[in-house]
C-alpha cells in the first residue's frame, strides 16, 4: 500500500501485463497522421507519426474521478518519431508522467530522432492529461503492459509491407525511459518480476519515482542512467540515491541543481535542456548503437558547472 500512497503525488505538469500477454498480435489500430518537420542541423530529418493503438489483451479500469468507462481492452494514443532515413534504428519506448503526454517531450524526442532513434511513446488510458476528468496514478501496475505493447506494435510495424515503420526499428537494440510516474513505469518494465520486459537493453529515468516492492531487481548490470533535481518539489531526491545505490553498473546519475521536477525534459525553456538532450542522447548512442566514443560525450555533456553534479559506475564500455 505504500506504493500506492506515495506515487500518488507523482506528477508532470490489477496487475501490468507481462511481455506475453502484450502481444501486438492482438492490436488494432486507427487515426493515423503523419508530420515531417524540418531536419535538425547535423542529423536525420524527423517524422512524427500518431496512431491509435487497441491492446484487446487487457482492460481498463473505471477509476473514480478520471471519466474513462471501465473497457475490455485498452486504448493507447501512440506518437511516433523517427529519422527521415533508411534503418533500422533502435527503438526507444518512453513513458510520459502523470498529467504528462508524449506531446510535451516533441524535442527531447526530436533529438533523439535525429540522432538515429525511433521514439514510441503511449499516451496512458488514465493519466495523461486529455482525460475527461482528473488523472489516476492508481492505474501504474497496467502500464509496465502498455510500454511492452508499443514496443510490440513497433516491431510488428516494422515489418509491415507499406507502413511507415517499414525497416525502421532494430528488434535487438531497445531502450524504455520515463519521467515521474513514467520513471515508476520504467523501472517496473526493466527491473520488476512482475512486468520486466526481457528485449529491455537499457533504461532512463527522470525525476522519477523508485517503487519499493518485492520484486524490483537493479542488480542485473542492465545499464541505467538516473537524472533528478536535488530540490524537486514533487518527488524527492532521495528516490533517485536510492535506486543508484541499490543499481549495478553501468549506472549514471545526474543531479540536477533546480527546484524543479518535469521542466528539463518537457518542452517548456529550462537551463538544463540542452544537457539533458546531449546526455540521453549519448547514453542511447553509448548502450543502443554500440558507439564506444559516446562515453566520452555523455561524461562531457552531463557535466554542467553550477548546474549539475555527476556520479558514475562503469566495468567496461560496449565497443
Amino acid at each position: 500500500m505504500a506504493l500506492v500512497v506515495f506515487v500518488a503525488a507523482c506528477g508532470s505538469g490489477a496487475s501490468g501485463g507481462s511481455p506475453a500477454s502484450s502481444d501486438a498480435g492482438s492490436a488494432t489500430t486507427a487515426g493515423a497522421t503523419v508530420t515531417t518537420p524540418s531536419a535538425p542541423v547535423g542529423g536525420y530529418g524527423v517524422v512524427t507519426h500518431t496512431e491509435t493503438l487497441v491492446d484487446n489483451s487487457r482492460p481498463t479500469a473505471a477509476l473514480d474521478g478520471t471519466g474513462v468507462e471501465a473497457s475490455d481492452h485498452r486504448t493507447l494514443a501512440t506518437t511516433f518519431t523517427f529519422p527521415d532515413g533508411p534503418g533500422p534504428f533502435p527503438l526507444i519506448a518512453f513513458a510520459h508522467g502523470n498529467g504528462g503526454h508524449p506531446r510535451k517531450f516533441s524535442q527531447l524526442f526530436g533529438a533523439w530522432a535525429a540522432a538515429g532513434f525511433v521514439v514510441v511513446a503511449p499516451a496512458f488510458p488514465l493519466s495523461n492529461d486529455e482525460v475527461p476528468g482528473t488523472t489516476s496514478v492508481f492505474d501504474l501496475p497496467r502500464q509496465p503492459g502498455d510500454l511492452s505493447f508499443a514496443i510490440s506494435a513497433a516491431l510488428r510495424m516494422t515489418d509491415e509491407p507499406g507502413n511507415v515503420l517499414q525497416g525502421k526499428v532494430d528488434p535487438e537494440e531497445i531502450g524504455v525511459g520515463g519521467l515521474s510516474l513514467g520513471g515508476a513505469t520504467t523501472y517496473m518494465v526493466a527491473f520488476d518480476e512482475c512486468c520486466r520486459d526481457p528485449r529491455i537493453d537499457a533504461a532512463i529515468v527522470m525525476d522519477g519515482f523508485h517503487p519499493d516492492v518485492s520484486g524490483m531487481d537493479l542488480t542485473g548490470g542492465l545499464p541505467l542512467l538516473i537524472m533528478h533535481a536535488d530540490a524537486d518539489p514533487v518527488l524527492p531526491y532521495a528516490q533517485a540515491e536510492e535506486a543508484f545505490t541499490l543499481a549495478a553498473p553501468p549506472k549514471y546519475l545526474v543531479t540536477i541543481h533546480e527546484a524543479v521536477h518535469s521542466a528539463p525534459y518537457e518542452d517548456p525553456p529550462d537551463p538544463a535542456d540542452q544537457m539533458v538532450a546531449d546526455t540521453t542522447t549519448a547514453f542511447w548512442r553509448l548502450y543502443l548503437q554500440g558507439d564506444a566514443g559516446a562515453a566520452d560525450d555523455l561524461g562531457r555533456s552531463a557535466r554542467v558547472a553550477g548546474l549539475t553534479t555527476v556520479v558514475e559506475t562503469v566495468v567496461e564500455t560496449p565497443g
